[in-house]
């Protein structure tokens, strides 16, 4: 973006890099779409998020020899009175690595929970998932080891659901509504543990960890909508407490219900093929890949025959 002096700037722009100073105001670097980026200012009394994306409107000055844009309002995309499409196209435009049609994920997630036949375990799902939905859509589903980027959790949650697919279609007498939600439910409370895109985990993250938060959040849903003491309920929170399996993991409980065992094959196999798959597009043919963490730190050849 050309900068001019004294000009006026009215942009969206995403919080890149935040820089402590002892003057009045300290800067932000904003990235821009188009690969292109800006420098803020805002007084010290002012809070920025890094990650998060801002509705920016200032003028331009000097400092110290270079151009900034000094502040005189700013609000984050969250709050912006437009729609949730006018929203999405400014997510997109300021994501370079974007490659997900996040709108087709979020499209075949709630066709999966629109397809749930049991009343207390729809009611539970959707209650929660509309209340975290906004969020839900933009969070990476981790800090680093697997789907770690904007869109990441929706990502995941997508290729799950799919992938359940292939257990029902083939064990007819799974129930599909425990592992579409279990799907659903599992991870949801990465908004509240991963701390916006910054690659750090909040305080609650840190202290309780989403497998317990999410079970907390079914059994609190659970209450409000008179389900607490449903089958259906107790279920649902042994699904999300089993999920990783091992204790090491963050489970306090292993899969002791098939569709809890369904939800963790899922989600052990997204968690793993997909990091191998963005190692190996790295790749040159005939070499091995670097170290994979979620997979133990072992390296994949990229073959011959890979596409």
């Amino acid at each position: 973006m050309e900068i001019k002096l004294n000009e006026k700037y009215d942009f969206y722009g995403s919080a890149e890099a935040i820089n402590p100073s002892t003057y009045p105001t300290y800067s932000v670097i904003i990235s821009l779409p188009e690969n292109e980026s800006a420098v803020v200012r805002l007084n010290q009394d002012q809070v920025i998020e890094k990650g998060e994306i801002y509705h920016f409107q200032g003028q331009a000055v000097d400092f110290k020899g270079r151009l900034h844009i000094l502040l005189s309002d700013y609000k984050n995309l969250r709050e912006e009175e437009i729609s949730e499409e006018e929203k999405n196209l400014i997510r997109t435009s300021l994501n370079k690595d974007l490659v997900i049609d996040y709108k087709l994920c979020e499209n075949y997630i709630e066709e999966a929970m629109a397809s749930i036949e049991n009343k207390v375990v729809k009611e539970i799902t959707k209650t929660m998932y509309d209340s975290s939905k906004e969020d839900f859509l933009i969070y990476p589903a981790a800090t680093k080891f697997h789907h770690a980027y904007k869109y990441g959790l929706l990502f995941h949650t997508y290729n799950m659901l799919r992938l359940s697919k292939a257990y029902t279609s083939i064990y007819p007498h799974l129930n599909k509504d425990l592992i579409v939600a279990g799907i659903v439910l599992h991870d949801l409370m990465k908004t509240k543990e991963i701390k916006a895109y910054t690659g750090e985990y909040t305080i609650e993250g840190k202290l309780l960890g989403h497998i317990s938060m999410v079970t907390s959040e079914v059994a609190k849903t659970a209450e409000k909508l008179g389900y607490s003491h449903e089958e259906e309920t107790l279920l649902l929170e042994h699904i999300v407490l089993s999920h990783h399996e091992q204790s090491f993991y963050g489970s306090p409980k292993r899969p002791q219900i098939i569709e809890a065992l369904i939800v963790h094959l899922c989600d052990m196999a997204d968690a793993k093929v997909e990091p191998t798959i963005e190692a190996l597009l790295k790749t040159q043919a005939g070499e091995f890949s670097e170290p994979i963490p979620v997979n133990d730190k072992e390296k994949y050849l990229k073959h011959s025959l890979s596409k």
